[in-house]
């Protein structure tokens, strides 16, 4: 049985896919810009994160923001995507270990477009017995007018070139 997950078929083919031992500490991508509309943000929060200043312009009027703002959770969500669809479908990607420093550093107004900038900062090579490692990148998220909006850092498992 296949799953979304399991399916490759929109990656790159293996001649042109690139693997840990292609990734050097150093490389910076930027990716994007996706737009985030109003009715994009109400439908996640209705879903996923239902704070009120988020979903009803009253109450966000009347907030600190003085206006609806998309949830940070969905800015997260978008910036995974962003580097999946930008980046990670032309590695050997096979996972990732964890997620530090999570932070927001501003509120995302709608509508927006946010675009991503991907900064490899170290590699750590294979354990014995494995058949990746470990390549820690930077995740700089910006809005429309180039404002750092959220920032994570991101250690994703690539496969070595056998």
């Amino acid at each position: 049985m296949e799953t979304g997950c399991e399916s490759l078929a929109i990656r790159q083919s293996e001649e042109f896919m690139r693997y840990f031992d292609d990734i050097s500490p150093g490389e910076m991508l930027t990716l994007g810009p996706r737009p985030l509309t109003e009715e994009d943000s109400l439908r996640f929060c209705n879903e996923f994160d239902r704070l009120p200043v988020q979903l009803d312009p009253t109450q966000a009027d009347n907030s600190i923001y003085g206006q609806l703002i998309a949830s940070g959770l969905h800015t997260l969500s978008l910036t995974a995507s962003i580097v999946v669809d930008g980046f990670l479908m032309q590695t050997s990607m096979t996972g990732a270990s964890g997620m530090e420093n999570v932070r927001w550093h501003r509120p995302v107004t709608l509508p927006n477009s946010l675009s991503v900038r991907v900064s490899v900062l170290e590699k750590k090579p294979p354990k014995p017995g494995k058949s990746y490692g470990v390549v820690k990148c930077k995740l700089e998220t910006s809005d429309q007018n180039g404002e750092l909006v959220m920032s994570a850092t991101v250690d994703y498992l690539l496969a070595v070139r056998a």
